[in-house]
């Protein structure tokens, strides 16, 4: 029995010793050392990203507008002189039929806002306007409301273009 004792210790003593030498050869890795260069199962290994390319230069032809849509005919405002009409779209909301008319053109911003502002007065609207200078251009807010109609613009200009939404609602 004294035999299987000490067979069990120098194992156990031997066993302990193989443990240590082995985590002797080990190297722990710190914030340091960097990670591996091929994949493990933890940190696969992932192919290089291709190199940045630049941008293909935007076309100047591609951002001018084309007609999409012909005013529709119950449309109760005219559209600005000069401008072409990029798409047309009808809503109904709580008892309310509405269209919208976006057109594009180059004019000033403040000489379409007057336009539209003179067609709600003379539509009896109460006329609210709002205009400020962007980073980009300007906008302008015009809106026009009574007891059954709710119209408005809002209009940008950025370099040689304006862009203006028209809308209508009525009451039916």
């Amino acid at each position: 029995m004294r035999e299987f004792r000490v067979i069990a210790g120098a194992l156990t003593l031997g066993g302990l010793i193989w443990l240590l030498a082995g985590c002797s050869n080990q190297s722990q890795e710190t914030a340091a050392s960097p990670p591996p260069d091929s994949g493990t199962a933890i940190q696969p290994l992932e192919p290089p990203l291709p190199a940045p390319q630049a941008e293909p230069a935007p076309d100047p032809n591609s951002q001018k507008p084309t007609p999409t849509a012909q005013t529709p005919d119950d449309f109760p405002l005219p559209i600005y002189k000069g401008f072409k009409i990029t798409n047309t779209l009808r809503t109904q909301t709580d008892g309310f039929n509405g269209i919208q008319v976006e057109i594009v053109g180059d004019a000033p911003l403040q000489a379409v806002s007057d336009f539209y502002e003179a067609e709600f007065n003379t539509r009896g609207l109460t006329v609210r306007k709002l205009a400020q200078k962007t980073a980009q251009g300007e906008e302008a807010l015009v809106l026009g409301q009574s007891d059954t109609i709710t119209a408005g613009i809002s209009a940008t200009r950025e370099k040689n273009q304006t862009r203006v939404v028209l809308s209508w609602s009525e009451k039916k």
